[in-house]
């Protein structure tokens, strides 16, 4: 499997090949592709210090369980915003940093989807959703149950430990380097038996002692002296191999913290909860939508480049140092400062629909602006750090939202987001105009770096950070509607989110360049998909007094589709073959439209009959069924591939976060119960299961790549909308069915319908079956392993209906780690 980093480098990879023993040396250096991730042995293999680095789609598997955590720890915020529920907050921020940047210290050194690594990685991603799950009951155990504080430094010292082991065996050194090593391992021992007291002593102390501030200390000054271990990064033994792959890695956090914030604006109506949509929650969701992509702009534009471009420009200790400054330390306040705003986002959004638990305040307008603010100055720092720039467009942006600070205070919420709106879009707006001879001046400066750079563009992972939200409402639809219908109208809907993305995908396949245009339809279009998401749970409900939910995702989805209309229209001007391409989707894609707009003709006209009908429904069927048709005959040629690698990893990226959306179905459904023996064996059954569903599918990867790559002319067009824009639906399709199973499974004393128990098993056998046809129309090979692996779990399905919820789900996961390892020994054939 290669390694693949969404924002940067990508390599390509070699055909799947049978075989691979153990290597021949300890200490295996080697960052060229591999045919299988068990190719190289069981040993770790480190990565070649001459050599650039790049992030694992392992990597990225594990970033995923920390999207929930980040999610769990604005819970653990909202429930107490006094200064002291802050610093708690503050507190689980750093203790789930700590645990990441040890993840992306071991991917720096060693590949973390070779040899042993991936299983190693597997067990830390398990316990990071294990903390995600027990992060509300950090600083307040429920009695009767496991201790949430122990279950939490639990799960944080067995992630450190795992790092600090391997990364000793592997980088034992001479009399120097084990010093060094021994030092730092005294401090993660004194910082570990420190938190074990924090976790187990506040019970034991007299009623005159706040045992809750006792806990709040001993956290605060475990996890400082657990910063004994960063400040030795850089000299001795603990050097940085790759500063690009530490680069690469920070962008992915910000990615993920960002997406965080943007599911916080449909958590405000709660994540798991149907109501209507309402112009309110519209015109919230859109000036939220407008906050991040500003917070967005401001990192990705030029930070992340001119940050790099430092890096190019140091060499040996000082580039280490600079590495370790810029993204181990100033990022750090980034992240805490994006997860304190998508709190008050969170909060803002609820009081503007009437929802919210609490008044607005002169907290809420703090916590609002002030994750803001913290974000642009750690944003400032990073800058000056890295390029020795001082950042003019987001020191204009922290005085203005200083300036407006007094005004949101007294406005009520809708007005705040306004102004943090306001504020956040000057940024952008200062950049194309005072500041645009400078801001052009240091894109130039940049360009080689930025040219060098390929594949997947970070404005397309902000729009992928849009549909994991879609995604998730797709599950929460149906699993208000366990039925047969409701499973239906879920895909149905899942279809048409798909199109969505394929089409913006391959636009942006086409269209390469970074000009102002083509990052305002990104907006637009994530917008869209925005606000499309809020209504899905209502697209066949009854009419609740809200705007009617069908109509409003037509408008949404035709709003989404004309925007990227417009800007193929740009290109194709000077392009034929591009205008030859439109002219051949307009029919299909005109028809469909007619079909949806009758959908939304009848919702309007006769709101009463229509809602819940079967007829409309299948009219969705129908005119999902026009588009693809008529797209697959009619459009053969639509599907031209301008970059090999940016295509392949779009449609890995979609996986993942169909796979994001699982796992997040998992922590959702443990979330809320006091944390106990029982709901942890569920979650790391539910982990496991996930993983092996991953497992079958990125250890292909490179020789994707390169099947796709070997083909020209029409052959490979033909081959991309085969494989890809239709072999992949029925994989995402079958990972969204399990994900709705395990929102009723992994529910402790819920009644689990013979649709939820159909929708694990066939949900599995369907994403291995159009796995196995994936992998015949790229290399016309069969795997007996997915072939077998489908025909067992569709055929358990009947006979496992009537044990008890979670054994099915056990006996499933048994099977996909016995099927993983089969083809760990046969080389992945």
């Amino acid at each position: 499997m290669g390694v693949v980093p969404p924002v940067g480098r990508l390599r390509s990879g070699e055909p799947p090949a049978a075989g691979g023993g153990a290597c021949q040396s300890e200490q295996v250096s080697d960052d060229g592709p591999r045919p299988h991730p068990s190719a190289g042995g069981v040993r770790p293999v480190g990565r070649d210090p001459g050599a650039e680095g790049d992030v694992s789609w392992m990597e990225l598997f594990v970033d995923l369980f920390f999207v929930f955590a980040f999610l769990k720890v604005a819970t653990l915020m909202s429930a107490d915003l006094s200064v002291l529920g802050t610093i708690r907050g503050v507190l689980v921020i750093l203790l789930l940093w700590h645990c990441w940047t040890s993840c992306a210290w071991l991917g720096n050194v060693l590949h973390a989807d070779r040899g042993g690594m991936p299983l190693l990685m597997t067990g830390v991603a398990t316990a990071v959703l294990v903390i995600g799950v027990a992060v509300p009951e950090t600083f307040a155990d429920v009695p009767g149950n496991l201790s949430g504080p122990v279950v939490v430094v639990g799960g944080y010292l067995l992630i450190r430990f795992c790092v600090l082991a391997v990364l000793t065996y592997h980088q034992r050194g001479g009399a120097a380097g084990r010093r060094r090593t021994v030092l730092v391992w005294l401090a993660f021992l004194a910082a570990g038996a420190m938190l074990l007291v924090a976790a187990l002593l506040p019970p034991s102390l007299p009623e005159r002692v706040d045992g809750n501030l006792v806990r709040v200390v001993l956290f605060a000054g475990a996890l400082g002296v657990d910063f004994v271990i960063f400040a030795g990064v850089g000299r001795g033994t603990w050097q940085i191999v790759s500063p690009w792959h530490l680069a690469e890695r920070h962008a992915v956090i910000i990615l993920v913290a960002l997406g965080e914030t943007i599911i916080s604006i449909g958590a405000s109506r709660g994540v798991g909860v149907d109501k209507p949509v309402t112009w309110d929650v519209a015109a919230a969701a859109t000036l939220g939508m407008i906050i991040v992509s500003g917070l967005w702009w401001t990192y990705f534009d030029l930070a992340k480049m001119l940050a790099e471009h430092g890096l190019w420009r140091t060499r040996g200790a000082a580039r280490t140092r600079l590495a370790r400054d810029a993204y181990l330390g100033l990022h750090l306040p980034m992240i805490a400062g994006l997860i304190i705003f998508a709190l008050g986002l969170k909060h803002a959004v609820a009081v503007a629909v009437g929802e919210a638990d609490r008044l607005w305040d002169d907290t809420s307008v703090l916590t609002l602006f002030g994750g803001v603010l913290l974000y642009l100055l750690a944003l400032v720092a990073f800058e000056w750090r890295t390029a020795r720039l001082i950042g003019r467009s987001p020191l204009t942006g922290i005085g203005l939202l200083l300036a407006l600070f007094p005004l949101a205070a007294g406005a009520p919420a809708v007005g705040a987001l306004a102004l943090l709106a306001v504020g956040v879009a000057a940024m952008a707006v200062a950049d194309r105009t005072i500041f645009r001879r400078r801001h052009e001046a240091l894109h130039h400066l940049v360009e080689p770096e930025a040219a060098r750079l390929g594949g997947v563009s970070p404005r397309e992972l902000f729009v992928d950070l849009v549909f994991v939200f879609a995604f998730i409402q797709v599950t929460l639809l149906m699993t208000r509607h366990p039925s047969l219908l409701g499973i239906v109208r879920g895909l149905t809907l899942l279809a048409l989110l798909w199109w969505a993305w394929i089409s913006y995908s391959w636009l942006a396949n086409i269209v390469r360049t970074e000009t102002a245009l083509v990052r305002f339809s990104t907006i637009g279009t994530a917008t869209a998909i925005l606000v499309l998401g809020f209504a899905i749970p209502q697209a066949f409900g009854p009419d609740r007094g809200g705007l009617h939910g069908s109509s409003l995702i037509v408008v949404c989805y035709v709003a989404g589709q004309a925007i990227q209309g417009v800007l193929l229209w740009q290109v194709s001007r000077t392009n034929a073959v591009l205008r030859s391409v439109a002219r051949r989707v307009v029919l299909p894609s005109g028809a469909a439209l007619v079909i949806l707009a009758s959908i939304m003709a009848l919702e309007v006209a006769t709101p009463v009959v229509v809602s819940g009908s079967l007829g409309v429904t299948l009219l969705w069927v129908a005119a999902l069924l026009v588009q693809y048709v008529g797209a697959y005959w009619w459009g053969g040629d639509t599907w031209r591939v301008q970059s090999v690698r940016h295509w392949v990893d779009r449609y890995a990226l979609i996986m993942l976060i169909a796979f994001g959306e699982a796992i997040i179905s998992v922590g959702l459904a443990a979330s809320g119960r006091p944390v106990s023996v029982t709901v942890l064996a569920l979650v790391v059954v539910g982990a496991l299961a996930i993983g092996t569903l991953w497992w079958a599918y990125f250890t292909t990867i490179d020789a994707a790549r390169l099947a796709l790559k070997a083909r020209t002319g029409r052959a490979r067009t033909l081959l991309a909308r085969d494989a890809f824009t239709y072999l992949h639906l029925p994989m995402v399709a079958g990972v969204m069915l399990v994900a709705f199973s395990l929102r009723q499974i992994l529910v402790p004393g819920r009644t689990v319908n013979v649709y939820g128990h159909y929708a694990l098993y066939l949900g599995v056998a369907l994403y291995l079956a159009a796995n196995q046809w994936y992998w015949w129309r790229m290399w016309h090979v069969l795997s007996w392993h997915r072939v077998l692996g489908a025909f067992v779990v569709a055929a358990l399905a009947p006979l496992t209906l009537l044990l008890p919820p979670v054994w099915p789900l056990v006996l499933l996961t048994g099977l996909g780690v016995v099927f993983a390892a089969l083809e760990v020994l046969h080389g992945g054939g």
